[in-house]
């Protein structure tokens, strides 16, 4: 829980200071709370994805979320 609040920080500073079209990137864990994460972070960018890279261990809870294209308002 506390590492997706670090990510909410994140987001809330993104959406602040971001112009319109704006993308971010953040590191992110799975477990309580990231799916709600995920779907705000949907509702406020037109893409996002999650992508796991290639490096990290096969038991690592790591995602980055890749969010493009700030929406207005």
């Amino acid at each position: 829980p506390r590492s997706i609040y670090l990510v909410e920080l994140a987001l809330e500073f993104a959406l602040s200071t971001l112009k319109p079209g704006g993308g971010m990137v953040v590191k992110a864990f799975h477990g309580e709370g990231f799916d709600e994460l995920v779907k705000t972070t949907r509702q406020r960018f037109e893409r996002v994805v999650s992508r796991k890279p290639k490096a990290s261990r096969p038991q690592s809870r790591e995602t980055y979320l890749v969010a493009k294209g700030l929406r207005v308002g």
